[in-house]
C-alpha cells in the first residue's frame, strides 16, 4: 500500500492536469486483495485514471492494474464513501479510455473491456450515473457483436463479465424507471444477443440468460415478438428437439421469471418437462408431519433439518398450550419441505415443476386446507454463499408459517382480511430464533425512542411497511406478549382458530392500550442491556441471486486474475 499512496501522492502534487498530454503519468502499483484498501487509495485510482483518458497513449498495463485494484475495493473497501463526483469522473474517463483502448495490444484491450463491465456493475451502476448507461450499452454491445479473429481466454473473460453487466443492468432496472427507458430503447442490444445465440454453447446460453431479464422490462406487443424471435433464433441454433426445449425453458424462459403455467398456455412444444424424481431424487420422513424433497442432502444434512424443525415444532406446541390439535377442516397433514441446492435450481425448477414465483428467498404455499388432497409445501434452498453446508435457507422462519396455519389459523392464507401480518411474521421470528435475535436489538438501538412504532402501529402492520416493521418489530412485539402476558397471546389464538376475527381485533386492541407503557419500557431495557451487533469485516459480496451458476464457463474461473467475492 506504501508504493501506491507515494506513486498517486507525486501526480496529486505535480497536478493531474499540468500533465502533458503525451506525457504518461505514473502508474499505482497495487494489491487491493491482500489488505483493506482505502478511500484515498480509491480516490488517487481514479484520478490517475483521469489522467490517462488525457493522453495520446495511455499505459494499459497500469490502467488495467488500477482497474484491477478498484474492483478490489469494491469488494473489501467502501465504495458507498465514493462521492457522486469521484463516480463521475471515473465514468466519464472510462468512457473515454473505451474509445481508444482498440489501440493497446489485443491482450490489454480484452483485459481493460473486462474491467470496464465489471467497473460498470461494481461501481457505476447508481441512479445519479444512469444517464450514461445508453454509452455503457452501446459500448457493451459493440464489444459482443465484434467477433475476434482468434478466439482467446482474454476475449472470453471480457465477454463474460459484457453479458454479465448487461444482465446485471437489467436487473437494476426493474426498479430504476430512468435505467428501463434507457434499455427499453436499445433495440441494437436485442438483435445483438439475439445473433450470439448461433454462437457457442456458454455464450448461447449467456444471451438467453440475458434476454430473460431484459423481458421482464418491455412493453406486452415487444415481450410477444421477443419470444418468437427467441423461439426461432433457437430452432435455428440446433435440430435436436430436446435442446431447443431446454434452452428456451430452462435459460430463458424460467430468468423471465415465467414457469409451468405459460409452457401450458403459450409454449406447449417449447417447455423441457423436466421429472421430479430427476431434480429431486430424495425422498426423506422426518415424522408423520413432515417429509422433505432434496436434490443432493447427505444423511448427516438431513437428520440435522429434521432434528432442527422437530425441536422447533416442540416448541410452537409448548407455547400455545395446543396438545397439537389442528384447527378445524385442515387437510394439511404433513408439510412437504423442498431443498435445492442452491437459487439457481430453485429459479429453474420451482418454476417449471412447482409453477411458484422464484424472485424470492424461498416461500411457503399454504394451499387451500380444507381440500383433503391439499399438499402444504415450503420451497427453499441450500445457503450456499455460507459456510455452514448444514443451513438450508428460511428453513425454521417458514416451517413456522405451517405450524401456525395447521394449528393457529383457521382457513387459508388471507381468510383474515388485515391485522395478522405482524402475528404471521412476529412469531416466525420468536420461534426460530427465541431470545436470540441481534438484528432486532439493532434496530431498536438505531431507532430513536420517538419514533418507534406502537403496539398499535406494529398490531395494523402490511407487507408495504418496511422489512424493520414487518419482521424485527413483530417479533419484537410477540417476544413481549410471550414474557408479560402469555393468556392474552393464547386468547389472540383461540380467537383466530375459532374463527372469530371480530373477538381476535377487541382483543388487539385492548393490549395496545393496555400494554403500550409496559411495552415501551421493555423495548428500552433490551437496548440498555442487550449488546448491538459487531460490525462485520467489510465484504460487499455479489447479491447472489444475481448470476446462474450452471451458465459458469468451465473454462474461465474465479482466480487471482479475476476475483469476485460472491
Amino acid at each position: 500500500m506504501k508504493i501506491i499512496t507515494l506513486i498517486l501522492l507525486l501526480i496529486l502534487i505535480t497536478g493531474c492536469a499540468s500533465l502533458p498530454r503525451d506525457e504518461p503519468a505514473l502508474a499505482p502499483a497495487i494489491d487491493g486483495w491482500s489488505s483493506t484498501p482505502r478511500l484515498a487509495e480509491a480516490k488517487q485510482a481514479v484520478i490517475f485514471l483521469h489522467s490517462q483518458a488525457n493522453q495520446t497513449h495511455p499505459q494499459w498495463q497500469q490502467i488495467n492494474a488500477v482497474l484491477y485494484f478498484l474492483r478490489s475495493y469494491s469488494y473489501l473497501g467502501e465504495p458507498d464513501k465514493l462521492s457522486e463526483r469521484l463516480r463521475t469522473k471515473l465514468a466519464n474517463s472510462l468512457q473515454r479510455l473505451a474509445n481508444k483502448a482498440k489501440e493497446a495490444d489485443s491482450a490489454e484491450y480484452y483485459r481493460f473491456m473486462e474491467h470496464y463491465a465489471v467497473s460498470i456493475y461494481r461501481l457505476l451502476d447508481t441512479p445519479a450515473l444512469h444517464p450514461k448507461a445508453s454509452s455503457w450499452i452501446s459500448t457493451l454491445t459493440d464489444f459482443i457483436a465484434m467477433q475476434p479473429d482468434t478466439i482467446t481466454i482474454h476475449a472470453d473473460y471480457a465477454l463474460w463479465e459484457s453479458y454479465r453487466a448487461l444482465a446485471f443492468l437489467a436487473f437494476s432496472a426493474r426498479t430504476e424507471a430512468p435505467l428501463q427507458h434507457t434499455l427499453v430503447h436499445s433495440p441494437s442490444t436485442l438483435t445483438v444477443l439475439s445473433d450470439a445465440l448461433s454462437r457457442s454453447q456458454w455464450q448461447q446460453q449467456h444471451a438467453l440468460w440475458v434476454l430473460g431479464y431484459w423481458h421482464q422490462l418491455l412493453p406486452l406487443p415487444r415481450q410477444h415478438a421477443l419470444d418468437a424471435a427467441i423461439w426461432r433464433a433457437v430452432q435455428q441454433s440446433t435440430d435436436d428437439e430436446n435442446e431447443q426445449q431446454r434452452l428456451f425453458s430452462t435459460v430463458y424462459l424460467v430468468n423471465s421469471f415465467r414457469g409451468l403455467s405459460y409452457c401450458k398456455e403459450g409454449f406447449q412444444a417449447r417447455c423441457a418437462s423436466p421429472n421430479i424424481d430427476d431434480v429431486l431424487p430424495i425422498n426423506h420422513r422426518c415424522s408423520e408431519r413432515l417429509f422433505i424433497r432434496a436434490t443432493s442432502l447427505s444423511s448427516e444434512q438431513l437428520q440435522y433439518s429434521c432434528r432442527r424443525l422437530i425441536a422447533q415444532e416442540q416448541d410452537f406446541h409448548e407455547l400455545f398450550a395446543s396438545d397439537y390439535t389442528p384447527v378445524a377442516n385442515d387437510h394439511n397433514h404433513a408439510l412437504r419441505v423442498v431443498i435445492f441446492d442452491n437459487y439457481s435450481d430453485y429459479n429453474r425448477y420451482g418454476q417449471l415443476l412447482f409453477d411458484i414465483q422464484t424472485n424470492n428467498g424461498g416461500m411457503y404455499i399454504e394451499g387451500t386446507p380444507s381440500d383433503p388432497q391439499n399438499q402444504a409445501t415450503f420451497y427453499s434452498f441450500r445457503a450456499f454463499w455460507l459456510a455452514d453446508t448444514n443451513r438450508v435457507w428460511n428453513l425454521n422462519h417458514e416451517y413456522v408459517h405451517y405450524l401456525d396455519g395447521r394449528y393457529n389459523k383457521y382457513g387459508g392464507f388471507g381468510h383474515f382480511a388485515e391485522h395478522l401480518v405482524w402475528w404471521s411474521e412476529g412469531l416466525a421470528e420468536l420461534i426460530a430464533k427465541a431470545q436470540h435475535n441481534p438484528r432486532a436489538i439493532e434496530v431498536i438501538k438505531d431507532t430513536d425512542a420517538n419514533e418507534r412504532p406502537s403496539l398499535q402501529a406494529i398490531f395494523a402492520t402490511d407487507y408495504n411497511d418496511s422489512s424493520e416493521q414487518i419482521y424485527q418489530w413483530s417479533y419484537l412485539a410477540m417476544r413481549y406478549l410471550q414474557q408479560h402476558d402469555i393468556d392474552a397471546l393464547r386468547s389472540l389464538q383461540r380467537h383466530l382458530s375459532g374463527d372469530f376475527y371480530q373477538g381476535y381485533t377487541r382483543t388487539l386492541a385492548h393490549i395496545a392500550k393496555q400494554h403500550q407503557p409496559h411495552f415501551a419500557r421493555f423495548v428500552n431495557a433490551l437496548a440498555a442491556t442487550e449488546p448491538k451487533l459487531q460490525p462485520s469485516e467489510t465484504k460487499n459480496r455479489l447479491y447472489r441471486y444475481l448470476y446462474r451458476d450452471y451458465l459458469m464457463p468451465s473454462h474461465l474461473s474465479y482466480d487471482v486474475h479475476h476475483r469476485h467475492l460472491l
